[in-house]
């Protein structure tokens, strides 16, 4: 018997989702329960840990990759309605196609299942930014999250969230059974860890940085993000340190990114500001690791993954204190309104001139880091499923989880 794990997330690059459903993927293999993963072109077998973002094995010959697919629902999405619904529709057909027939039960990763397939349903909720910030969204996400998340609430037998706060959001704005939630915290690879100037030096110099020379704000560019808090804070630094000691933007460019391209184009030529775009997975704790700190003014997060491989690094984290945020974060970071502008630029001032003072909060934040793994966030999902396939609705456990 095997769970059916909904992975349409998993392709290159990968986001914080894809993220929390690879590594998931992978723990729970490692425990013996390896889920059957649907891709959204196709089923496979097992994700693959020595090639993160490459996406699960044992694609059938001739599947299309993952990458094709994903863009073309990309661009579907972007289209007409009719366009959107043929695409879901499309996937939901390959759902069931491929469905296994041994599965135990259906969880879906990424907010929406694809209807009910007669399994006890396990569905994962990140976050309701789309319903607490619709505006730093696009449209159509969220007309489709709007439409066919509460339906999904309402049918899923348990509900996991990443915090405590997505819980306390799931039961103020949306009709959910609190009896079926379950907080399932979110892990960090232990890729992530301190690394000397010597183990930074050849990645760094692939991106033309220098360990201890540059703060990093992680995270897909979008309105959510808050990043011309950060702009502006660096913007507020003394011209010199501005230039040795750039803000370095690494993510995916997400939407709704025109008005901060606007405002840090000059800042990005006199190269205050670099823009690395996506970041390979090999590269990105070699990049976290080496920064002065993580600057981290996003207005909403279901849990933030970004500051915790930061602290795991040992590199203070500047962040938010909004959200989720202050719940992993705790006192392993700097936590502050995202709108205080001074306050962000004093705390990036220091990371950059007080080297004890960084290395006192790093301290402190690699104990925190400590509580999260992945292989905890398994186990705990793992007894979630154990919990519903023994339940009386669902009859017997199942032999094998």
């Amino acid at each position: 018997m095997r769970v059916a794990l909904g992975a349409v997330s998993l392709s290159a690059p990968l986001t914080g989702i894809g993220q929390y459903t690879r590594h998931l993927a992978q723990e729970l293999a490692a425990l013996g329960a390896a889920p059957h993963c649907f891709l959204g072109a196709h089923w496979a077998e097992v994700v693959t840990a020595d090639a993160p973002g490459a996406g699960p094995t044992n694609a059938p010959p001739g599947a299309v990759p993952l990458s094709v697919w994903r863009t073309t629902a990309r661009h579907l999405l972007s289209g007409s309605w009719l366009a959107r619904v043929a695409s879901r529709t499309m996937r939901a057909r390959r759902f069931r196609i491929g469905l296994p027939h041994d599965a135990a039960l259906y969880h879906e990763t990424n907010f929406l299942p694809f209807g009910d397939v007669g399994l006890p349903t396990v569905l994962t909720a990140h976050d309701v930014s789309w319903l607490r910030y619709p505006e730093t969204h696009p449209a159509a996400r969220v007309s489709l999250l709007r439409r066919h998340f509460p339906r999904a609430l309402r049918h899923a037998d348990r509900v996991i969230v990443v915090s405590d706060f997505v819980r306390t959001e799931l039961l103020d704005l949306c009709e959910v059974d609190p009896g079926k939630i379950r907080v399932v915290h979110n892990g960090v690879s232990p890729a992530f860890l301190p690394r000397s100037p010597e183990a930074l030096r050849a990645v760094l110099a692939r991106h033309g940085l220098l360990a201890n020379r540059y703060l990093l704000a992680l995270g897909t560019i979008e309105p959510r993000k808050r990043l011309s808090t950060a702009l502006r804070a660096h913007q507020q630094l003394p011209v010199a340190l501005r230039r040795q000691v750039p803000l370095v933007l690494a993510g995916i460019k997400g939407w709704l990114t025109s008005e901060l391209e606007r405002e840090m184009a000059q800042a990005v030529a006199r190269g205050e500001v670099r823009v690395l775009g996506y970041v390979p997975d090999a590269d990105l704790p070699f990049l976290v690791a080496g920064a002065c700190a993580m600057v981290y003014p996003s207005i909403y997060e279901g849990f933030g993954l970004p500051p915790l491989e930061s602290m795991a690094c040992g590199v203070p984290a500047i962040c938010s204190n909004r959200s989720a945020i202050p719940e992993v974060v705790a006192d392993g970071g700097i936590l502050l309104d995202p709108d205080d502008i001074d306050g962000f630029s004093d705390a990036m001032l220091r990371a950059c001139e007080d080297a004890p003072w960084r290395a006192a909060i790093g301290e402190r934040a690699l104990r925190r880091a400590q509580y999260f793994s992945w292989q905890r966030c398994a186990r705990e999902t793992l007894d979630v499923y154990r919990e519903l396939v023994g339940s009386p609705a669902h009859g017997a456990a199942v032999e094998g989880l």
